[in-house]
């Protein structure tokens, strides 16, 4: 038997630009990611028989621990999880190499420290990590612009995942130019504190974007823009203040007309002092930025007794991209 561990973070959107829907109904995007310390884990292991077993651990809002496992043995059923179809990808490729028939059988385990359901890419996170995990389980030798091919394929946020640091994303927020890379110990790495704010509810990405059509675009119009140099400057710079001024997200009227109640989220959150207010993705977390450490920690402590946040969960950013953590042989 063989076992991979791999770890990919989640996302906050430092901007989100929104163009107008294209023929194939999805839209045009301009967004800068930044990834946070917020990590997916996933195990993988080479089992005996056919067929992907999944167990899934995930801390849920209120703290509490949800334990779900599934056996899939032939087709991914409509509801599997990200994770499930990047293994099934990698494990065609293992079937036709040295592996054969051996590579039928695998196990996954994935604990979840992304929040769920939150805007934050966690589903996307398990895919990336494991497909670097499958990648180093079964040898295949797949290059990192290789993996970001098939990432593409899954999910528009699975290359961001790959990716980590802060990253610029164009097309359908999938094509990626790093910008500020942690693992390369010669770069300049910026560090960002957050309060990620938790909602009691899930928000439906295809209703905030059809919401989005319906206004007939960010503020009534469409005006899908490039970053100029001094936003990117701000963006990857040290300076919170200086951050704070450039976040922006398309998305964040059309969830509000959805899930009203985030706005009172958003007003405690200016009042109890965060230095810039931001929608996660398409919602319905809420990203406080903090101008330190501490600030986050008394950001979370006042956010947290607000009616409308489940939990208030301390990051911070730029993380590692999609990496592997150890690999065992029996």
């Amino acid at each position: 038997m063989r076992e991979v561990v791999a770890s990919a973070p989640g996302k906050v959107n430092l901007t989100l630009r929104v163009g107008p829907a294209a023929a194939d109904g999805y839209h045009p995007l301009i967004s800068v990611f930044e990834a946070l310390n917020l990590r997916e884990t996933v195990t993988v292991r080479t089992a005996k028989g056919a067929g992907i077993r999944v167990k899934t651990t995930a801390y849920t809002a209120d703290g509490c621990i949800d334990h779900r496992t599934t056996s899939l043995m032939a087709d991914l059923p409509p509801d599997g999880n990200l994770a499930v179809k990047a293994a099934k990808l990698l494990q065609k490729l293992a079937m036709t190499s040295q592996w054969g028939a051996t590579a039928a059988g695998l196990t996954i385990d994935i604990d979840k420290r992304v929040p769920v359901a939150g805007g934050m890419a966690g589903g996307s996170a398990d895919a990336a990590a494991t497909l670097v995990a499958c990648n180093e389980l079964w040898g295949l030798g797949l290059s990192d612009d290789q993996l970001h091919q098939l990432g593409r394929s899954l999910g528009a946020d699975v290359p961001a995942c790959l990716s980590g640091g802060i990253a610029l994303g164009r097309g359908r927020g999938d094509t990626m130019t790093l910008l500020v890379d942690p693992a390369n110990a010669k770069a300049s790495v910026p560090t960002h504190h957050w309060v990620i704010a938790l909602a009691h509810a899930g928000l439906s990405t295809p209703e905030v974007f059809r919401t989005l059509d319906a206004a007939g675009g960010p503020h009534g119009g469409w005006a899908l823009t490039e970053h100029t140099e001094s936003e990117i400057r701000a963006l990857t710079g040290n300076s919170p203040t200086e951050l704070s001024a450039v976040l922006m997200n398309d998305l964040t009227d059309a969830a509000l007309r959805i899930m009203p109640e985030l706005r009172a989220t958003m007003d405690a959150a200016k009042k109890a002092g965060a230095l810039a207010v931001q929608l996660c993705g398409s919602g319905p977390s809420i990203a406080l930025l903090a101008a330190d450490a501490q600030h986050a920690r008394d950001l979370a402590d006042a956010l947290v007794k607000e009616p409308h946040v489940a939990q208030a969960v301390v990051a911070s950013g730029p993380a590692e991209g999609a990496r592997i953590d150890e690999v065992k042989e029996d």
